[in-house]
């Protein structure tokens, strides 16, 4: 059975990503690229935001996991793997590729291969959350909304200047994005009631 408490803690963390995530980028933009700093706030702040970003999504997707089908935990999968290649990315590139070898393209280049991976994730899993039904109103609508914004925006990169890799606006879509998730998990409510009924819609009711 899941307990209200895992929800809320599942959705403070998704919140709390996200702030971590959109400050060490703005503090990045005013440190400057390729210093020293960069390499510091990306690491004591961007690696956290991704780790709690992914307990949020977890914790998401074990509210309605027995009924969103093939498609909501694949999209979940895919989701998970592409914030763990972000977060590898992130590490090698200032603690292997810059250290060792003098350059921090191969781990931007893994990060870019992370960002491309979130969009169909989370149309995946928006589509998994629409047919599990789980999350009522609006929020049901948010994995399927986070993944189009991101797609849209991704689309818009790939034909500007940056091509495939990471760009300014992959930092505040998916902040704005997580931050929503955690919102309609911590506002969703949550009883003892509904949150075991088995996917076929059959309850035991016991004497």
């Amino acid at each position: 059975m899941i307990q209200p408490d895992i929800n809320r803690r599942g959705a403070l963390f998704s919140m709390l990503g996200s702030l971590l995530w959109i400050a060490s980028w703005v503090i990045v933009s005013f440190v400057g690229g390729g210093s020293r700093s960069e390499r510091l706030w990306r690491t004591v702040l961007l690696n956290p935001a991704m780790l709690l970003l992914m307990a949020g999504l977890a914790a998401f997707h074990r509210r309605q996991a027995d009924r969103s089908g093939r498609l909501g935990k694949t999209g979940f999968v895919v989701c998970v793997l592409g914030m763990g290649t972000i977060l590898l990315g992130n590490v090698i590139e200032f603690w292997v590729s810059e250290y060792f070898y003098g350059t921090q393209t191969p781990g931007w280049v893994i990060m870019g291969v992370g960002f491309m991976m979130l969009p169909a994730g989370f149309l995946l899993l928006g589509l998994g959350t629409l047919t599990a039904k789980v999350f009522a109103g609006w929020r049901r609508a948010v994995p399927l909304a986070f993944g189009l914004l991101l797609a849209v925006m991704k689309l818009i990169t790939v034909f500007g200047s940056q091509y495939w890799l990471p760009d300014p606006s992959d930092a505040v879509g998916i902040a704005l994005g997580w931050m929503a998730l955690g919102y309609a998990l911590w506002s969703e409510k949550t009883s003892s009631s509904d949150s075991h009924i088995p996917a076929s819609g059959n309850v035991t009711v016991s004497r």
